[in-house]
Parts: C-alpha cells; structure tokens; sequence
C-alpha cells in the first residue's frame, strides 16, 4: 500500500520531515490562493528536492474559509482512498484556518485517515493527533443540510425530513448542545457547516 500525504504548507522544514519520516509516493500540499513568497519558494524547494521521485501536487485554496478547506481535503481523501493509498494528514504549515480547515476535513473522513500529524518546531518530531470523528446520526445531517437549504421553523425540517416535531426538537436540542445550532436562533454553526463535510 502506497502512502498520500496531504500537507498543509509554509515553511518547508515540516513538509521535509514527514516525507522523510513517511515515505509517500504523493504529497499534495494545500496552498493558499495567494500564497506569499516563502510558500511559493518552499513548493519550488520541495519539487527540485524530490520531484523526480515523488507526484508533488498542489492544491490551491481559500485559506480564510474552513468550511471550504475542510471539504477540499475531504475531497483529496476520497479520491487518494480510490486508489488504495494510506493517507497520512499534516497540519504543521499555513494559516490557522487552513491547518483547522485541514484537521476538520480528516475528521470527516477519519474511516480512510490512518494518521493526522503536527510536527513539533522546536523538537523536529511527528506528534500523532486523535482521530475523531463526529459522531452524528444521519437525521442530524438531513436536519442541518436543511438548514443550509433555508428551512427556518421546526415544523418545516419535521416536514422536509419526515419526522414527528418532539423528534425535531430533541434533535434540535442535542444539535444545540453539541455547538452545531446557534443556541438563540435556528441558524446553523460554522461547526455544523464543518460536521456535514
């Protein structure tokens, strides 16, 4: 079984490291959609380094919006799975955003993740992260996607989804409790935008 790494980016030190530590046959670094120039001249070091030996593949993205990183890292999880590869996900590099964008993403598809790292600065070490997953039921993502969708009253998710409106509210309840449903309004989180990635 071959080894993606799917790499968050800016200095080139961590990326190095976990090639080195990992061996993958694919790295595919999360670049910002403007990246500066520290992160342009580490893919450019990163290619010359190992280029001829490893697929180096960029993926460019918002790095301000989570929701969107999360889901583009899903995506590349998805499709490196197809291929039977091992995934390994490093979230050393770029902006806060990106690297929770990152982790958020391996979290939702944690079933394929084999190991979520950060690598440690100051010690040059591979920290392994939890996997976690979220652990909603599919009637908690039917209610939160409707959300998305513009429904605004319990009566019309009980409707949409076909559940009773006690079972909504309980729902609802646990929703709210879990961070993924404003606790006032019956508005979607960014974590509930995250959760159903």
């Amino acid at each position: 079984m071959e080894t993606t790494l799917i790499s968050t980016i800016y200095d080139v030190e961590p990326v190095m490291i976990c090639i080195t530590k990992f061996s993958p046959k694919k790295v595919i670094l999360l670049t910002e959609d403007n990246a500066s120039e520290v992160i342009k001249q580490s893919e450019e070091t990163l290619t010359n380094a190992f280029g001829r030996f490893i697929e180096i593949k960029s993926k460019e993205i918002d790095s301000n919006d989570s929701v969107k990183i999360a889901s583009a890292v899903a995506t590349e999880i998805e499709e490196e799975k197809k291929f039977g590869n091992r995934i390994v996900v490093n979230i050393s590099g770029g902006e806060r955003p990106q690297a929770l964008g990152a982790l958020f993403g391996a979290y939702s598809k944690h079933q394929f993740v084999d190991r979520i790292i950060f690598v440690d600065y100051f010690k040059k070490e591979v920290v392994d992260l939890p996997i976690l997953k979220y652990g909603i039921s599919n009637t908690k993502v039917d209610i939160l996607r409707c959300l998305i969708e513009g429904c605004s009253t319990v009566k019309d998710l009980s409707t949409k989804i076909g559940i009773s409106r006690g079972m909504t509210y309980n729902h609802i309840r646990e929703l709210r409790d879990m961070g993924l449903i404003n606790k006032e309004l019956l508005e979607i989180t960014t974590a509930g935008r995250l959760a159903i990635v």
